[in-house]
């Protein structure tokens, strides 16, 4: 997938949590008459900071009432766990539309940008790590620049940036499954 096709949002933007929601909805439409629900599969682990975004995302999606999310702070989709946890996600829910969440490094301009596209995101390439792809929509937060130590830069993103991008991301996601009509 090239760069073009992805949406970028600056969460500094008042409205980002909207566009995220447009952008998300945009994508629904165009799948949604192929799958028979949608399921929030949000990445990541507590154990660094900046790769909590996933689970904070998930555990706010289920405070808020959404019940197709797999990946919180106490129960989450990792590493070690993430090719077992796909398999589980297929045989629970028949014909799903995954969204996909996860954190992600980038160049230090975008740090604070959500990036959305339709297509499966590769978890733990930040990380160098070679891990099952998943997602037909994927949406990622740039939360901290890329670098060879990429868990480094993980382990020493701020809370409070992470739990900021978290909110914005839940709630743009909230309202793009509760606006859909299926």
């Amino acid at each position: 997938m090239d760069k073009k096709s992805r949406k970028y949002i600056s969460v500094d933007n008042k409205n980002c949590s909207e566009l995220l929601c447009e952008s998300i909805m945009e994508y629904i439409d165009k799948r949604l008459d192929c799958y028979n629900s949608i399921v929030v599969f949000c990445i990541g682990t507590d154990r660094a900071v900046g790769d909590s975004l996933g689970p904070l995302v998930g555990t706010r999606l289920t405070a808020m009432g959404l019940e197709n999310v797999m990946g919180t702070l106490e129960m989450p989709v990792h590493a070690v766990n993430i090719s077992s946890k796909k398999k589980m996600l297929y045989n629970i829910y028949d014909k799903p539309l995954v969204v996909a969440v996860d954190a992600s490094l980038g160049v230090y301009s975008d740090i604070g940008t959500l990036s959305i596209w339709e297509g499966a995101l590769l978890p733990g390439a930040g990380v160098s790590k070679n891990l099952c792809e998943i997602g037909d929509i994927s949406v990622t937060g740039i939360v901290n620049k890329w670098s060879f130590n990429g868990l480094a830069q993980l382990r020493t993103t701020k809370p409070d940036f992470i739990k900021n991008m978290s909110d914005i991301i839940a709630e743009g996601i909230f309202k793009a499954i509760n606006r859909v009509n299926y």
